[in-house]
């Protein structure tokens, strides 16, 4: 499902790359961790795995996108999702709602839409009491 192949980045401000010629295979269905010292590349990593950052060399591939390619951004970002650690990099807006509706509208969503799926996932959650 994802394949790293050579993929090499170094941050603007770094003497030394983050990741240096990284090959990785990721199979549907597996389960992997991903642990280490604080700043070994385990962000790095996984915001390479969906696309917030492109390797400098190497490919990254997820199914038969490669992000490399901004077109395949929303795709691959649709299939491979990341939770930051640190819970306020998690939230994106000033409510409840605001907050559900960003995947969807970053996803392309119609308005209409976002507003049925929000409703559906506040509903799901027993949450429609946060809502105004």
């Amino acid at each position: 499902m994802i394949s790293l192949r050579g993929v090499r980045f170094s941050y603007d401000s770094a003497e030394e790359p983050t990741l240096t010629n990284l090959n990785l295979e990721i199979h549907e269905g597996e389960y992997l961790a991903i642990v280490g010292p604080n700043a070994c590349g385990k962000t790095t990593l996984l915001k390479h795995l969906n696309g917030l950052l492109v390797p400098g060399e190497g490919e990254v591939w997820v199914d038969d996108l490669t992000t490399k390619d901004p077109r395949s951004a929303g795709r691959i970002r649709q299939r491979v999702g990341l939770v930051f650690q640190n819970p306020d990099s998690q939230i994106v807006g000033m409510t409840v709602e605001e907050d559900l509706a960003f995947g969807p509208g970053n996803l392309g969503f119609t308005p209409e839409k976002i507003r049925k799926k929000v409703d559906e996932v506040l509903h799901l959650l027993g949450i429609e009491k946060l809502a105004p």
